[in-house]
């Protein structure tokens, strides 16, 4: 594998790491707005830091010794990332849960959530050839 190839690879773990980071950034900014509580940034801290966490030492390991265990595990965050954040949603504001501002959070974190899921998919699959 040549630089550039490098390069291009990286930035799939780049992406998932910026998508990782943007969790918390996007509940900084609705409770900036006055949308969210401040407690709710905890709730973006989580999966933010899970994720670019797994997303570095995925980029290390493919780095080092191409091996596979963080890149399974990649897809596994934003998988439940999607299925939890409802519920918690649900069960943290009970009859209040979409409204103010809370769908818009909600959109928000499951379309991050997806694309993370397809981007460490792409490099799974890639890896597995």
């Amino acid at each position: 594998m040549n630089k550039e190839q490098k390069k291009e690879r990286g930035a799939a773990y780049s992406l998932y790491m910026l998508l990782g980071a943007l969790y918390v950034l996007v509940k900084i900014v609705f409770v900036l707005a006055g949308y969210l509580h401040s407690g709710a940034i905890l709730h973006g801290l989580v999966p933010a830091v899970v994720t670019v966490f797994a997303g570095f030492l995925a980029l290390i390991e493919f780095k080092k010794s191409n091996g596979l265990l963080w890149h399974k595990i990649m897809p596994i965050l934003p998988v439940l990332i999607f299925v939890t954040t409802p519920i918690y949603m649900f069960v943290r504001e009970k009859s209040e849960w979409l409204i103010n501002g809370r769908l818009e959070v909600l959109v928000i974190y499951e379309v991050m959530a997806a694309l993370q899921f397809f981007i460490s998919l792409r490099r799974l699959k890639y890896l597995s050839k």
